[in-house]
């Protein structure tokens, strides 16, 4: 069974039926890093909310299921939850200036998630927190440990970030963009980071990200999004040499190589309100056939472990 399974997940707005994340299944193995890729607007973050059962304002699930380690996330009751967010999955967030607490020092915040899992004393708690800090990266974390998060750097509140992540042991991480608002330095270092996480902890990541470099640098495997529904899935040196879906195509070639870029992806994301019926990337595809203007492609096998939704291949 893998560590983690996301079966035929449909998220959408509460005020009115909008599926915005349509029927998204995938799976990840224990120590498999799983790259979600697409543009803004796709569903990538609102997917990886849902693998701690939290979400936006305004969205709730309609149906499907996750299952991390055989336990099934959306039938336990709240405080069960509660208790598995930290302990089995956490989330890391592009923004960690926003995300962590401006009253409270990066100490106060890791002790509070190991006050909340652990029957620690408070000294144990500030040596945990200290040992969580160097793991990490962070210089000198017997003083940064008294900062506040304003009084950090970004690299530095990002590894703040990932130290409180990964506080309450957990076995799943969810990365959500955390490197967008680094340097290309800085993201070097973070990425870095965790794929050493990833190797010595036998940490499971979802690596949640836009960039198709840093995907490619960190994945094993690779679910290209559009417009709510996955419409590519391979490892992830299948999928960048050898890319089916016309959409993941664009993207590659989009991607600049030596300063240079071969194809520049017009348009936008297909509106999801209007309720397309046909193929959700019908108006920006090049081929456009016409069988993609009425019909909604179904996503098929082409080859081992290598998934497309297109008509091309059907």
């Amino acid at each position: 069974m893998p560590f983690l399974e996301v079966k035929d997940l449909v998220l959408g707005l509460k005020e009115k039926y909008l599926p915005l994340v349509d029927k998204v299944s995938f799976s990840l193995e224990k120590k498999e890093i799983l790259g979600i890729l697409g543009e803004s607007g796709c569903g990538k973050s609102l997917t990886g909310f849902a693998l701690l059962r939290l979400f936006p304002p305004g969205i709730t699930r309609y149906s499907g299921e996750v299952i991390i380690d055989g336990i099934s996330l959306y039938d336990l009751p709240e405080e069960e939850v509660l208790k598995l967010r930290g302990r089995k999955v956490a989330i890391i967030l592009q923004d960690p200036l926003s995300s962590l607490n401006p009253v409270l020092t990066i100490g106060e915040q890791i002790e509070e998630v190991l006050k909340y899992h652990f029957n620690l004393s408070k000294e144990e708690r500030r040596e945990r927190a200290i040992k969580l800090l160097k793991e990490v990266g962070m210089p000198d974390p017997e003083i940064r440990i008294k900062s506040y998060p304003h009084q950090l750097s970004g690299g530095l509140r990002q590894r703040a970030m990932i130290a409180m992540a990964l506080a309450g042991e957990p076995e799943l991480l969810v990365a959500d963009e955390p490197t967008t608002a680094l340097d290309v330095t800085l993201q070097t270092q973070i990425l870095e980071l965790l794929y050493e996480l990833n190797q010595k902890k036998n940490l499971s990541i979802v690596f949640i990200s836009h960039d198709l470099g840093i995907i490619r640098w960190i994945a094993n495997r690779v679910c290209v999004f559009y417009a709510g529904e996955i419409v590519e899935t391979a490892p992830t040196e299948e999928l960048f040499n050898n890319p089916l879906h016309p959409y993941t195509q664009t993207l590659i070639e989009s991607y600049p190589k030596e300063g240079k870029i071969k194809k520049v992806l017009k348009g936008g994301v297909v509106n999801l309100a209007e309720k397309p019926k046909g193929c959700r990337y019908f108006e920006r595809c090049e081929i456009s056939c016409e069988e993609g203007k009425e019909k909604h492609p179904e996503l098929i096998s082409v080859k081992k472990e290598h998934w497309v939704r297109c008509f091309k291949y059907g």
